[in-house]
């Protein structure tokens, strides 16, 4: 007797396998300096892209870092439109580890009371689906109870970075 279900389960998972091998990856990575430490950390390819119009992208840079190298985990996201390759609407929210359990999670936004955090671009170009873009951010970052929306900047931290990341553009 075949059974139906793991079969059907088993084709798709190889379908989507050997998809994943035709397809290029986002790649790249974020430096961040943050309370006098700074960090180089790899994209999250997986949840890292671009969407919209070659003349308006909206930009999402996921980057984390669980590596086994003594440094404790850390998870950056930086996310911003950029109509006419202006940066706007910044947004960037960083989880912070201790004993590899998260301990704290920072918001920065671009308006002055929840950060004033400013994206600059120095390059980008794109080739087919793919978005190659480099640039600079800086900020302040504080916890919040709401997911960002209202962010305590009177426990805030500085923070500064570079990219340089290649994006798939999101389908």
């Amino acid at each position: 007797m075949v059974h139906i279900r793991p079969l059907f389960i088993g084709t798709a998972l190889a379908a989507g396998l050997f998809a994943t091998f035709g397809q290029a990856q986002s790649s790249g990575e974020i430096t961040v300096m943050i309370a006098g430490a700074e960090r180089t950390i790899p994209v999250w390819a997986e949840q890292s892209d671009w969407s919209g119009s070659e003349d308006w992208p909206s930009i999402n840079i996921h980057v984390r870092d669980f590596t086994d190298n003594g440094e404790e985990p850390i998870v950056v996201s930086l996310g911003f439109e950029a109509s006419r390759w202006e940066p706007s609407v910044p947004e960037l929210d960083m989880s912070l580890y201790e004993n590899k359990e998260r301990v704290a999670v920072l918001y920065g936004r671009e308006e002055q009371e929840r950060g004033g955090l400013s994206v600059t671009l120095d390059d980008h170009s794109i080739d087919g689906t793919q978005l190659s873009i480099s640039g600079s951010f800086e900020g302040k970052l504080g916890p919040s109870d709401n997911f960002g929306n209202d962010i305590d900047l009177s426990q805030g931290v500085p923070v500064t970075g570079t990219f340089s990341v290649t994006l798939e553009q999101l389908e």
